[in-house]
């Protein structure tokens, strides 16, 4: 188990802040830019506790098979849909992001995810 202080929250949303508009990103991939491989649930706490006026992209954040986040965050899914899609996000069906096309780092980025990660520290 990893200590959710504030160095973990702080990492975990420096690593946020990285996901471009137009792609999203897996929890388990900011747990591991961030430092804290096998800690996607914490980060999914993390996402929680996110206030709006952070501006924080963290609907750009979503589950490995790219599905939207339950009803209860971010005004529902209708409301993450929406931004996503304002951004250009393309689905492949109702709760679905086409993450073939969209996950940020790509899995081809030459050096892996470890070189797109925001310097920490």
């Amino acid at each position: 188990m990893i200590e959710m202080d504030e160095a973990f929250f702080e990492r975990v949303y420096a690593q946020v802040r990285c996901v471009p508009a137009g792609s999203v990103c897996t929890y388990g991939t900011i747990a591991e830019l961030a430092g804290y491989p096998k800690a996607s649930r914490e980060v999914g706490l993390a996402m929680s506790r996110v206030q709006s006026a952070w501006n924080l992209p963290c609907h750009r954040i979503v589950n490995a098979k790219g599905t939207l986040a339950p009803t209860y965050a971010f005004g529902g899914q209708r409301v993450q849909r929406q931004l996503l899609e304002d951004e250009g996000v393309a689905f492949v069906d109702d709760e679905t992001i086409d993450m073939a096309r969209h996950r940020w780092p790509p899995c081809d980025e030459p050096g892996g995810p470890e070189q797109l990660a925001l310097p920490l520290g």
